[in-house]
């Protein structure tokens, strides 16, 4: 089983980073292969809308620019047996670089018009189960209700209609890195917002159950058929 892990964060060593590790190390311990892809470190252009892709299944910018990752990228998920997409939650949505990737993709997406709903296929090969996750700022987790919907959506039409195993989604996060803070850290944080301490221990406890839930979605994700 190989999975691949697409971290949507423009900053390396985020929660939303340190989650995908998580998902990741469940996954090595049923046995996977794994590979994790930053959005930081990837060289993608705008796309442009010219819609060029539709006919061809290519993008005219791969063409142009052999720097460019797209192609790169649509090899990696067409080698993957699963996925793992995350983001933070940036207004409602995801991070800009992060929504480039998949304006990108619409390259590999046949919508055959005709039925209602339209059907949707993907041209990239082979099915595919996934894990999404999503960190959001605000503690209201229903802030987040948008961002997961998208990386369900995107994760099904790559996985050509693969389950979606798992879906976690994490808030209050207003620190770099906070998912992995400890007390200390927690405690000076809170006492610069005048958060009560037993807030603190409820952090702490949230964190720990998130982090094994992100673990044991690995698990299961590595475990599940396609």
């Amino acid at each position: 089983m190989k999975i691949l892990g697409i971290v949507g964060s423009p900053r390396k060593g985020s929660s939303t980073d340190l989650l995908v590790d998580m998902v990741l190390q469940g996954a090595v311990s049923r046995g996977a292969a794994v590979e994790k892809i930053n959005i930081s470190d990837l060289n993608l252009a705008f796309c442009t809308g010219c819609m060029e892709c539709r006919q061809t299944g290519v993008c005219r910018i791969t063409k142009e620019d052999s720097d460019d990752d797209l192609a790169m990228i649509i090899e990696k998920i067409a080698r993957a047996e699963g996925l793992v997409l995350a983001s933070p939650v940036y207004i409602r949505h995801v991070p800009g670089q992060f929504k480039n990737l998949f304006d990108r993709l619409v390259s590999q997406i046949i919508i055959t018009p005709g039925k209602n709903p339209p059907e949707i296929k993907c041209r990239i090969p082979g099915k595919r189960n996934s894990v999404v996750l999503a960190t959001c700022g605000n503690p209201d987790i229903k802030m987040a209700a948008e961002t997961l919907e998208f990386l369900k959506n995107s994760a099904f039409i790559c996985g050509n209609g693969g389950n979606i195993v798992s879906e976690l989604a994490v808030g209050g996060l207003m620190l770099p890195c906070q998912i992995n803070a400890d007390e200390r850290r927690l405690l000076e944080y809170a006492s610069n917002f005048n958060i009560p301490e037993p807030v603190v221990d409820n952090m702490m406890k949230q964190y720990k159950s998130v982090k094994e839930q992100a673990y044991q979605s690995g698990q299961k994700l590595a475990l599940m058929e396609k």
